[in-house]
């Protein structure tokens, strides 16, 4: 069998199939589901921008034109960005509202959410961090 040219041909072709081409269908998968989980945190994050924009001052935003927070705009932004990542809250990652910015110049919140995205790599990747920003704007047809 030696001597015969296919045994060189499969001995290639199961090499190349098992340490070039498993590895590299497994890390597609792993950089979709990435990917897929980061799109799931900027959808949170938007959604919390939203909520954070409900629940501003409404009366200094008529009277002044400025954007102030309540006390509860944290609560409620973060409220927001629970209800928006299911498919992150099945596998048991629950993305936190980290920083809320406001810019009065063109009346737009900027919501910043993070998540611990490790539990979908345990093995490959001890910690990973992901933080997406989302943005709503302010509209008002009174000010």
């Amino acid at each position: 069998m030696l001597k015969d040219r296919r045994a060189y041909s499969m001995t290639f072709w199961a090499m190349f199939i098992g340490i070039i081409f498993v590895p590299l269908m497994a890390l597609t998968f792993d950089v979709g589901r990435y990917m897929y989980a980061r799109q799931e945190i900027g959808k949170a994050a938007d959604a919390a921008a939203v909520g954070a924009v409900v629940e501003i001052n409404w009366r200094a935003f008529r009277e002044g034109g400025s954007l102030h927070p309540t006390g509860s705009t944290y609560a409620v932004a973060q409220s927001y960005a629970n209800m928006n990542n299911d498919y992150l809250s099945k596998l048991n990652i629950h993305p936190q509202v980290t920083g809320i910015q406001i810019n009065d110049g063109n009346d737009t919140v900027y919501v910043a959410v993070s998540a611990d995205l490790s539990a979908l790599f345990p093995s490959i990747v001890p910690d990973l961090l992901v933080t997406e920003t989302g943005t709503a704007q302010v509209r008002s047809f009174q000010r």
